[in-house]
């Protein structure tokens, strides 16, 4: 049971300290003890260092007796900082995050320090339960104006990806003879506003008192969302704040679903200038209208949508959490092996399953080098003195699978409610193994046909390629080196499949890099069902978009990612008759097994 945090803020940021201070308050008022560390205050008088050290102290001091530590932020605790959310949790204490900044930064990678991570941002949240908008404090008693000074506000960072639109609304106020405030922190050039007489520039950080008092003094505020990579639908923390005051209607676009959703239509939805003049214009012509929306959405967002309300959500579903825990290898269910031979499109595969909702990637962890020796030694497991002898083998299998669960524990501590996938495809002494370690767990065996993977690995092996290893190597398209690469791709590919056709069928699934080429959101459906995760087809279809080979860059000869198309072997100036012959000879029984003879 969650009865007293640490809350921690992230540093200067003008919102991360909004939503923080909006926790603070809430978890007070949902009956938490709530021990507050402001680090953007802290950091004005001591060293980075010092500040990090008091966080760990403090969440590890036994007389506290912290039962979770809860950061409010963005991108502060990460790279060298990082090492304080994750000192916390390998102490045994859980770390939650409230990401501030979804979804318009990258995060990176934050399992291993965070046990459990919030978006305010539906689509950042990996599943229903961790979306957890953001919200308003109370917000204090104040009459509303008879004539309020403002026909519109804006109130917040001019970012350059927010200047156009301004610029055009001044434009559009000075013609129309509205009067205009810009109130915030400026990070464009606002010259070219000074011409317009009616609109008032206030460039400064907006306190508390001031902010107030330009919503009273306004009849319509305007609410910019910023551009974001992935197109976001949930509301800021100014719609709530805005709404919950009840003085001035919000103007608010691009058009977002959530708003819509929670709102209707006391809120002017826009999706473009000419949307946001016309609904500008509506507000401003009909007071009596323009006060019933600003009543209705005053309603909705203090029933439902104060700090005291997440406070509560946040709690109960972190209460949730920690007591049906489960031994992280009871969930072996949820984890799935891409196996297969090099050059076969598994980095691009497990790239696109690895942005799917509620999958996570592990690309490459060499795991099946364990499996090396036994590989080159296979009369090892008959020998009895050896560690591997058959007569031990359950007491050293259960011994790997535990140091792997253990790691993947450290590394992804949400493994269970998520799934993770393993792109493997460089062991194959491990596929012969993974039934036997993984019983439960799942394979999906990428299959290219080995004409294709061949011409792949003459041209990573050509002069000035950017593989290093082999970019100097003259002799590359030599007899000697065509054959070693061509039994090196025959030894992996029939490992792959062998392990895959051992497998059970419920629990595999293959996939073939030619099916991914002429459409891969089914391919990604398929692989996310297999792992027991839903993936619906409009995410599907966008992440295969996102990563559309004609999205690539570095593409060409002698790179990584290289053409993007199948039976590229038939037009490979590689692929000369002698090269064919010993591709034939070495690759054509396992390509039939393959089922990629013509």
């Amino acid at each position: 049971m969650i009865r007293k945090v640490l809350l921690v803020s992230g540093s200067a940021n003008f919102s991360t300290r909004d939503v923080w201070d909006g926790y603070r308050t809430g978890l007070q008022v949902a009956g938490i003890n709530v021990i507050p560390y402001p680090t953007f205050s802290m950091l004005k008088v001591l060293s980075i260092d010092t500040v990090c050290a008091e966080i760990i102290g403090t969440a590890l001091d036994v007389n506290l007796g912290i039962d979770c530590v809860i950061f409010i932020d963005g991108l502060y605790f990460r790279g060298e900082r990082g090492r304080v959310p994750l000192s916390i949790r390998r102490a045994g204490i859980p770390t939650v995050l409230i990401a501030t900044d979804d979804p318009y930064e990258e995060m990176g990678a934050s399992d291993s320090l965070y046990q459990y991570r919030f978006s305010n941002e539906r689509r950042s949240a990996e599943e229903p339960r961790f979306y957890l908008p953001t919200a308003t404090l109370p917000p204090p008693p104040v009459p509303p104006s008879s004539s309020p000074t403002y026909d519109l506000s804006f109130l917040g960072t001019v970012f350059e990806d927010r200047l156009p639109f301004l610029k055009d609304m001044a434009r559009y106020c000075h013609e129309q003879k509205l009067r205009m405030v810009i109130a915030g922190k400026f990070a464009a050039d606002m010259s070219e506003f000074k011409q317009y007489q009616n609109v008032e520039l206030r460039s400064r950080t907006i306190e508390a008192a001031e902010k107030w008092e330009l919503y009273a003094e306004s009849r319509v505020t305007l609410n910019l969302f910023r551009e974001a990579k992935q197109p976001a639908i949930s509301p800021s923390p100014r719609v709530f704040e805005v709404t919950g005051y009840g003085h001035c209607a919000l103007l608010s676009g691009p058009h977002r679903a959530e708003v819509g959703r929670l709102f209707g239509d006391s809120i002017y939805q826009f999706q473009n200038l000419e949307e946001a003049t016309v609904r500008l214009q509506e507000a401003l012509s009909d007071s009596t209208d323009r006060q019933q929306k600003v009543e209705r959405a005053r309603s909705v967002t203090l029933q439902a949508h104060l700090y005291h309300h997440r406070a509560t959500r946040l709690c109960d579903v972190l209460n949730d959490l920690t007591e049906t825990g489960s031994p992280v290898s009871e969930r072996e269910d949820r984890l799935a092996w891409v196996i297969g031979y090099g050059r076969s499109g598994s980095t691009w595969l497990a790239e696109m399953l690895g942005d799917l909702p509620r999958i996570r990637r592990w690309h490459e962890p060499y795991f099946g080098r364990i499996f090396r020796y036994l590989a080159d030694r296979p009369e090892e497991l008959d020998r009895p003195a050896s560690f591997y002898a058959r007569r031990y083998q359950k007491t050293w299998i259960e011994g790997v699978r535990s140091l792997f669960f253990k790691m993947v524990q450290e590394r992804y501590p949400t493994f269970g409610r998520q799934a993770l996938i393993i792109k493997e495809v460089n062991t194959p002494e491990l596929y012969p193994w993974i039934r036997t370690l993984f019983p439960a767990g799942k394979m999906i065996f990428l299959a290219r046909d080995p004409f294709d993977t061949l011409d792949s690995y003459l041209d990573l092996q050509a002069p000035d390629s950017w593989n290093e290893q082999f970019g100097k190597n003259e002799e590359w398209l030599s007899e000697r080196s065509v054959r070693r690469t061509c039994e090196h791709i025959r030894s992996s590919a029939l490992a792959a499949a062998e392990a895959y056709e051992s497998f059970p069928e419920l629990q595999r699934l293959r996939v073939n890099y030619e099916d991914l080429i002429n459409g891969a959101a089914p391919e990604l459906i398929h692989c996310g069902k297999l792992v027991g995760i839903d993936v619906d087809p409009e995410t599907a279809a966008r992440v295969a978009d996102e990563h559309h080979f004609d999205r690539q860059t570095e593409t060409g000869p002698g790179k990584f990612r290289r053409k993007g198309k199948a039976g590229v072997w038939r037009e490979s100036e590689y692929f000369t008759p002698e090269v064919l012959t010993i591709a034939e000879e070495i690759l054509g029984p396992i390509r039939t097994r393959l089922g990629y003879s013509e």
